[in-house]
């Protein structure tokens, strides 16, 4: 098996190489929501701190009948998780595909969980011509390699490019015609305004859809996510699903999250507005070409009369901005990503990358 992933985020060991404090660190290699944790979650986790002194709900019953309830699907059909990460070495653990392809650059987590799982991994590349849509074309050859798992990401990551709803469709349709298992991956999808696929999951009898809270909440220190998935797939998984697999805070912080919904709007039209700001900002610099995102991040391939990610990642991290080489993902040596923040944070940014590409 391949070394783990370099994922973002690990200011801690950046900040400890600078003799700084965490706080002191700009981070761009993890795209969290910029407006931070809704408005009153930590006075609420404080009020109920004394639930720590308690096993958790073993398998977040409560939290998720409010889902379901919203969701309109089955209880059973929904199943909580420390983050999505561990759902998805569940679900390649249960299905347990000897063949399982990925359209790529994707998440880097969705083959090591099949690597732990024994499986072959095939990827099928989305091409930079199509700023790495997931094309007709891609779903063709996907399909074509007569997989048992298919793994997309909506939108995707790290180019933020959502999939067409004809597209969609077509997947889940070839997905139910040959059988195969159709995992999406819609942890950016609520920075968005496009819809969840996951009410579908009642029609298509292979179809899991994991869905996180660590991003559209700023949740990631305390981890929490769910999948949905049809009524047969989600039976196999919760009877291999291990209890108290979220802890007491995390579950109060998605029961207060739950119907946050100016909060979300608000986030929606500040990442809206940031990302063209920021996108517009790198332009002008003459740093790269940037993919055109709908998400809370924007890819960005390097001019290669610039500095190259490994140099321009060293020269921002003593500045004390930390953001995401790409070389991990298939086929984007020569790009970075950068999380969307908020325009005192951009803008210090900007002003970073000038002061590099002088």
């Amino acid at each position: 098996m391949k070394d783990k992933a370099q994922h973002g985020g690990d200011i801690y060991a950046a900040a400890d190489g600078l003799g700084c404090t965490w706080k002191d660190i700009l981070d761009y290699s993890a795209n969290i929501n910029p407006l931070g944790p809704p408005p009153g979650l930590k006075q609420h986790l404080f009020n109920g701190f004394e639930m720590v002194q308690n096993y958790p709900d073993p398998y977040a019953i409560q939290w998720r009948k409010r889902l379901a309830e919203t969701l309109q699907l089955p209880l059973n059909q929904i199943i909580a998780g420390n983050g999505t990460t561990p759902l998805m070495y569940l679900t390649a653990r249960v299905v347990n595909p000897r063949l399982a392809v990925i359209a790529a650059p994707a998440f880097a987590e969705y083959e090591q969980s099949l690597a732990h799982a024994g499986s072959k991994v095939k990827y099928i590349r989305c091409s930079p011509r199509d700023d790495f849509d997931v094309t007709d074309t891609v779903i063709r050859r996907v399909f074509d390699q007569k997989p048992d798992i298919v793994y997309l990401t909506n939108p995707t990551s790290p180019a933020g490019r959502l999939i067409d709803p004809e597209v969609m469709q077509s997947v889940l349709d070839l997905g139910r015609k040959h059988k195969t298992v159709v995992a999406v991956d819609e942890a950016f999808l609520d920075f968005t305004n496009a819809p969840s696929i996951a009410q579908m999951v009642t029609g298509h009898p292979g179809l899991v859809v994991f869905r996180s809270l660590t991003k559209i909440f700023a949740l990631p220190g305390l981890r929490l996510g769910y999948l949905v998935a049809s009524k047969g797939l989600a039976e196999k998984l919760l009877k291999s699903s291990e209890p108290w697999s979220v802890n007491a805070l995390a579950l109060a912080a998605g029961m207060y999250c739950h119907d946050q919904t100016k909060y979300m709007e608000k986030t929606r039209a500040v990442v809206s507005r940031e990302r063209n700001y920021l996108e517009k900002g790198i332009a002008e610099t003459g740093l790269g070409r940037v993919t055109p995102s709908s998400g809370n991040y924007l890819l960005v391939r390097l001019d290669p009369e610039g500095p190259g990610e490994v140099e321009l990642f060293a020269k921002l991290q003593k500045k004390g901005i930390l953001i995401r080489q790409c070389a991990s993902f298939q086929g984007l040596r020569g790009y970075i990503r950068l999380a969307v923040k908020s325009r005192k944070q951009n803008e210090r940014l900007l002003d970073a990358i000038r002061e590099v590409l002088k």
